[in-house]
């Protein structure tokens, strides 16, 4: 049975109104490429473009399928497909598709409207499972996300990973590359290969702004001033020194005790005997040696890495890309810190400035020649070497 031509010309009037209509309005890419195929007479790439969207559940796109199917525009002639779409995008309140739907489920069998009935009731349950997918997906992300804000490499690579394929949340290409970036500056090796496919995606303002949004995520979690894994070594400065004050002050009231016990020992002999006068006690001061004098100094850190020649391969590359800022500041290395509660790199790190400021105007200046990287401090008591430059 051959759908009536007064339909297909119905339907066919309608698109163009609705093309017309719409035209200023913003709809997905995919509906988008379909009109452009179709308007150009590609009514098999129309098909494909809108068969992808219907599937996402769009009433615009599940219409504009069925009309392509009614018609044999692109795709071989199923009424029984079309009127199954004709179904779903009228639940939606389609007014078009309620239409065409009406129009032509008098000229289809018994068996017809069974066999689209079954098609539809399986989009509705695939529809389903794709919604608990995502629930689980939602919460994933949740998830992934406050283990990243806390510093965990894996975590800022997953999350990264579900923003730059949007699974659970919007696909955002900007807040991906932020996650991978940190993720990078922690050594995961998945993050780094990711980062550089994703920076050749962006445009330099796109990059600016991850670099941004990275800095931000940095300050809400452990990595603030300085690295995670990294001793606070001021703290632990000043304890020493406060441990060995205290030992000495025990010293002292130790030897005095000592002393003032063999007096009292002198005095009960018999008067017989003849004591020696006493001698006058003279109280002598241990010798202190003076506490460390630490300086606080601020540097640009531009990479994490679990090995030397890995630092030593990144130093080329950052010579080859910003070679006039890498000449003028003088470039370290400090190395990981032995039996450090969590793992520690090996970190590459530009300047020695008094003032944080200006180590935040250098900082600034590489996030514009596209290179990520933050502010630390540091101390004197760091073991570190100066990097020749390549």
């Amino acid at each position: 049975m051959k759908i009536s031509l007064h339909i297909q010309w119905l339907s066919i009037l309608a698109l163009l109104f609705f093309f017309t209509l719409f035209a200023v309005d913003v709809f997905a890419d995919d509906i988008q490429d379909g009109i452009a195929a179709y308007k150009q007479g590609d009514f098999q790439t129309a098909y494909q473009a809108w068969h992808q969207a219907a599937e996402n559940n769009v009433a615009e796109a599940q219409w504009m399928l069925a009309i392509l199917l009614l018609n044999g525009q692109g795709v071989k002639q199923d009424k029984v497909a079309a009127y199954s779409w004709l179904t779903l995008a009228s639940e939606k309140q389609h007014k078009q598709a309620m239409i065409d739907r009406m129009a032509i489920r008098d000229r289809l069998s018994a068996e017809e409207l069974m066999n689209a009935d079954t098609l539809t009731k399986a989009f509705r349950d695939k529809q389903m499972a794709k919604t608990a997918i995502n629930h689980h997906k939602e919460k994933a992300f949740h998830w992934f996300e406050k283990a990243a804000k806390q510093g965990d490499p894996q975590a800022q690579y997953q999350l990264g990973e579900m923003l730059l394929n949007g699974e659970g949340v919007k696909q955002d290409k900007v807040a991906a590359y932020s996650w991978f970036s940190l993720a990078s500056e922690q050594n995961q090796p998945q993050a780094i290969v990711k980062q550089a496919q994703l920076k050749t995606e962006l445009s330099r303002s796109q990059i600016e702004k991850a670099n941004a949004l990275m800095l931000t995520n940095r300050d809400n979690h452990l990595i603030t001033d300085k690295p995670p894994g990294l001793p606070d070594l001021v703290n632990e400065v000043d304890e020493v020194d406060e441990v060995d004050e205290k030992n000495k002050e025990n010293q002292i009231l130790a030897e005095q005790s000592s002393v003032d016990t063999s007096l009292l020992e002198a005095r009960e002999k018999p008067s017989s005997e003849k004591l020696d006068e006493p001698a006058k006690l003279t109280q002598v001061k241990p010798e202190t040696k003076p506490k460390s004098v630490m300086t606080t100094v601020y540097r640009v850190q531009v990479g994490a890495f679990r090995s030397r020649q890995q630092v030593d391969i990144a130093l080329t590359q950052l010579t080859k890309e910003s070679a006039a800022i890498v000449r003028k500041y003088e470039t370290t290395i400090t190395e990981p810190v032995e039996n450090a509660e969590k793992p520690d790199f090996y970190r590459l790190q530009l300047g020695n400035f008094a003032a944080k400021s200006e180590a935040t105007t250098l900082c600034r200046h590489l996030t514009e020649n596209k290179q990520a990287c933050f502010v630390v401090t540091a101390n004197n008591m760091q073991k570190t070497t100066v990097a020749k430059q390549p």
